[in-house]
């Protein structure tokens, strides 16, 4: 025997239609805002998986990303700063040089010792070269001083480099060390440039200045090799993070393309199906509102 169709029972129908066209509008007008596919877990659990997957990887790609880019600041800043220190050098060892020949006199080896001694200032000021707060001739100190003029009474100078290597992250299962040891360019507390520099304009100061002198061109050609070794190093190294930026940018975009194939929406396809599904909506809209007596008036038509 066949049930009667009462009409609560079109009218439940007909509104249950309507939420499920709602629904499916609803859907698509937020992918097309959203830019996904996947408004949520539910959607699709392998794709789901996969879109979370490669998220954690893009956020992996953006922290090697963020450790290249210090490692190359940190690198420049000392490249930057040994540039300077040889150039200084150089000039030191000139006036070195100037200053053998004997033919100075008094108020010239001054002059000569006094710009000796603004050069050995400039030397401590890049020795001292700053990034992110720290020293980067200072190891792992967090002092922002890697060498520094001892307190008197005490004589020469102080360092706070701690000789410790300051490496970074850079892809998965690499590092880089972008720190140069300070002690490998300056010299340590016993022996420093600074203090041979103090020497050098003393004795050439008090005419003194001569082959058998403790600081001689030779010390400062030490200074600069060892200066420019440095360099080299780091060059090195910079060519390391360069390739491995490469790397990483290339990295990103596939990681980018592989998240848009899981969860990105064609925007055309998306409009046309809203636009259809909204056309379909209007319809219900209307056969609802006709199908649905909608009071006792209805009935006595």
């Amino acid at each position: 025997m066949l049930g009667r169709i009462t009409q609560r029972s079109i009218a439940m129908n007909s509104l249950t239609n309507l939420q499920i066209n709602q629904n499916r509008t609803a859907k698509l007008q937020e992918q097309i805002t959203s830019g996904s596919s996947l408004t949520k877990g539910s959607d699709d659990s392998v794709r789901a998986a996969a879109a979370l997957r490669l998220n954690g990887e893009i956020a992996l790609n953006g922290d090697y990303g963020r450790n290249l880019s210090d490692a190359r600041n940190v690198m420049d800043s000392q490249e930057s700063a040994l540039n300077s220190t040889v150039d200084r050098l150089q000039r030191v060892r000139e006036l070195a040089v100037g200053a053998v020949n004997g033919t100075l006199d008094a108020n010239g080896r001054a002059a000569y010792a006094s710009e000796i001694r603004e050069i050995r200032n400039t030397i401590l000021g890049d020795a001292n070269t700053n990034y992110a707060g720290r020293a980067v001739f200072g190891g792992t100190t967090d002092s922002t001083v890697a060498y520094a003029a001892a307190t008197p009474p005490a004589t020469g100078y102080v360092t706070h480099d701690d000789g410790g290597t300051v490496t970074r992250t850079i892809s998965a299962g690499v590092t880089v060390t972008v720190n140069t040891p300070g002690a490998s360019v300056f010299g340590d507390a016993t022996s420093n440039v600074f203090d041979e520099l103090d020497r050098l304009a003393d004795d050439i100061a008090a005419g003194t200045y001569g082959a058998g002198s403790a600081v001689d061109v030779a010390t400062i050609d030490g200074r600069i090799s060892a200066a420019t070794n440095a360099m080299a190093t780091i060059g090195a190294k910079q060519n390391q993070v360069d390739h491995a930026e490469d790397v990483n940018t290339s990295q990103l975009q596939y990681l980018q393309a592989q998240l848009e194939d899981a969860t990105g929406v064609d925007p055309a396809k998306a409009y046309l199906e809203f636009t259809q599904q909204n056309v379909a909506y209007q319809a219900a809209l209307q056969v609802t509102a006709k199908t649905v007596q909608t009071s006792l008036m209805d009935f006595l038509r």
